[in-house]
């Protein structure tokens, strides 16, 4: 398996650090039944490093209360990237296997997360249509039935996405109607939407899509295209943002408006 650099490891910290934050609210506190709440929003090694993140900030403070500020937050990551990521790459060119084979397992832990995040734009999208299986598309006043969120991946080396990069990235003719962009809206809503429509039993399936989208792409958006009503009845959907690899990558799916 090919190096990783320190600063990725560092970057999936800092991940576990914010959702530990996020998790607090307003007061800026993290209490174990709020944690507890978080964790059950996430799936996987993002889901074990969050956990054990907070648990290793826990015992820092030895506070018995298990009760968590954002200093004590911000004192561990420091710790974290130190301690457990930058003392193992003894040669400052990037962690090697055996590097992180002598990292203990909370280090370990956040380098798999950092691997999961480095995924090919592509192979994000085909894992993002695998979460979603099932999950029915019915938003924005379509007037289509059973519509499915498939697939979404456009090579490119974008930094970041706007409507004019993806405009630019999409290679729309904006004097076609049919490609002018109708609407565009951040994923956190529609999202919001998404877990909202769907029964208890679909729940932690479209909580799991969303966490997976918004832990790996940067930017998420929704973009409509189709002018209404020139550019006709159906209007491609893409829930997209920016892969690690620069990629425009997601979700598509459709509306229909008369």
């Amino acid at each position: 398996m090919s190096r990783i650099a320190k600063s990725e490891v560092h970057a999936a910290f800092e991940w576990a650090a914010a959702q530990i934050v996020e998790a607090g609210g307003r007061d800026g506190v993290t209490s174990r039944a709020e944690i507890r709440r978080k964790i059950a929003e996430l799936t996987g090694a993002e889901r074990d490093l969050v956990d054990f993140f907070y648990r290793f900030i826990v015992r820092r403070g030895g506070n018995p209360s298990e009760r968590v500020d954002r200093g004590d937050i911000e004192s561990a990551l420091v710790v974290a990237r130190e301690q457990l990521v930058s003392a193992f790459d003894t040669n400052d060119n990037g962690l090697s296997t055996d590097e992180v084979a002598n990292m203990p397992p909370l280090g370990r832990l956040a380098v798999k997360v950092a691997r999961h995040r480095q995924r090919s734009g592509e192979d994000l999208s085909n894992h993002f249509e695998a979460l979603a299986f099932n999950l029915v598309f019915d938003d924005y006043g379509t007037e289509l039935t059973n519509e499915q969120l498939l697939s979404f991946h456009v090579p490119a080396q974008l930094e970041g996405l706007t409507p004019h990069t993806f405009v630019t990235t999409m290679k729309l003719d904006l004097d076609d109607p049919k490609q002018k962009i109708a609407r565009v809206e951040s994923a956190a809503d529609f999202f919001r939407r998404l877990v909202e429509h769907h029964t208890p039993g679909q729940t932690a399936q479209a909580v799991a899509l969303a966490q997976a989208m918004q832990s790996t792409l940067a930017d998420l958006h929704v973009f409509i295209v189709g002018e209404d009503p020139a550019g006709g009845p159906m209007h491609p959907v893409y829930i997209c943002g920016v892969a690690p690899d620069g990629s425009l990558a997601g979700l598509r799916a459709r509306v229909q408006w008369s």
